[in-house]
């Protein structure tokens, strides 16, 4: 963490770099922001040339960069394109995880990065909870084609607000998942019905070969799981020790016999053992998998608990039974659109309390039950993945460029 200097405190700024700064300002505890450039790896060569079309990416939370890291890889296979990121936080992590990076970051002030960027053809963004970048490359460079691609249901309408409160140009094009995401813009923004593309998600591209048997059995064995033996996981959305308090009072009352998995939020603060400690007071049988992947638990789950994570989806296309809690007794973030479109569509249970868990989940942990046949049929019609919602996008960024 970087504490923000004298000069770089948005409240010394000018008006113009406060617009641009947008809600960067008063966030001194996140990453410091980087800019990075993705360098090609091409054989009897150095990096790539200075020619060429320039492609600047803004992304900040994990599951924004999940979900423009296969549009990124597929770009980044065309000689003629360079790849910038401005990034912090999970995204950045994950950026320099995947690919070689230059780091271009100015020394003094991240607000000067325009004279390191110089002018990109196209910006793509994938809007972040944490407000800031994203904003930031959209007041900046008001006249440059940008490609907003959408990773979760509605999650852009609060970015689409803020833009249109400061006057900035909206998307020239927005990539939603399906229809009922599409839908759900366009009930706020009437006008933009003609720039929404339903493409698919691009982090779903993975289910269409993922070998989700393969990766639960290896899962199951490596928690010391008997064939037999029911898993129940809770994909957490910075829900807080409260929530998840309340969700355990809820567990301790079934009667069905399982094993339970907490998986942290990764930009949660809160620690896994004050967590944990919740969990185990209350008599619980909790399995500590904090060495495991989300995705080899998503995999080896019986059912899948959560409140509006994308990781609810993640089951879905993997075919397993979710619960999405958006429990009435805690607040919900705004863009939240109830009912969630999975439950409206009838590929998941919808609880709007805690207290109706002691019901329902026995019925999902009994693969021949009712309601996991009708699940089932929902997710079957509504939720298939071909694995080229990367390849769509990229192919509309491509057409900006040109």
């Amino acid at each position: 963490m970087e504490e923000l200097s004298e000069e770089s405190n948005p409240e010394n700024l000018s008006a113009d770099k406060k617009q641009r700064a947008a809600y960067i300002e008063g966030r001194p505890d996140l990453f410091k922001t980087k800019i990075l450039r993705i360098k090609k790896e091409r054989s009897g060569q150095g990096d790539e040339d200075t020619e060429g079309k320039n492609i600047l990416v803004a992304t900040r939370d994990p599951g924004s960069a999940n979900a423009l890291l296969p549009v990124l890889k597929e770009l980044d296979t065309d000689p003629g394109i360079r790849i910038t990121a401005i990034t912090d936080g999970r995204a950045e992590e994950i950026i320099e995880r995947e690919f070689h990076v230059e780091d271009l970051t100015p020394e003094d002030n991240i607000l000067t990065a325009e004279k390191i960027i110089g002018s990109p053809n196209v910006i793509l963004i994938d809007n972040s909870e944490e407000k800031g970048i994203d904003t930031y490359v959209s007041a900046t460079f008001p006249d440059t084609p940008k490609i907003l691609v959408e990773d979760y249901y509605a999650n852009t309408i609060s970015f689409l607000h803020i833009l249109t409160e400061r006057n900035i140009p909206l998307p020239d094009k927005i990539c939603v998942m399906d229809e009922g995401a599409k839908e759900l813009i366009i009930k706020e923004f009437p006008d933009l019905e003609k720039r929404i593309e339903v493409t698919g998600q691009p982090a779903f591209d993975r289910f269409a070969t993922e070998d989700t048997e393969r990766i639960a059995r290896e899962t199951r064995e490596k928690l010391g799981l008997k064939p037999g033996d029911k898993l129940v996981s809770f994909m957490s959305t910075i829900d807080g020790t409260e929530k998840v308090a309340h969700l355990a009072e809820a567990l301790k009352r079934i009667s069905a016999d399982f094993y339970f998995i907490f998986r942290r939020h990764p930009r949660d603060n809160t620690s896994y053992e004050a967590y944990r400690k919740i969990l185990a007071d209350t008599g619980i049988k909790v399995i500590d998998a904090n060495d495991f992947s989300t995705n080899d638990i998503g995999a080896a789950s019986d059912v899948v608990l959560t409140t509006w994570s994308t990781e609810g989806l993640h089951s879905i296309y993997r075919r397993k039974p979710t619960v999405n809690i958006v429990d009435k007794n805690f607040p919900v973030p705004e863009g939240i659109v109830l009912p969630l479109v999975p439950v409206k569509l009838g590929a998941s249970v919808g609880l709007d309390s805690m207290e109706g868990l002691p019901e329902i989940l026995p019925q999902l942990l009994d693969t021949k039950s009712a309601l996991n046949r009708k699940l089932n049929k929902k997710m079957n019609k509504y939720y298939q993945a071909d694995g080229k919602n990367a390849s769509r996008i990229a192919k509309i960024v491509k057409q900006y460029i040109k």
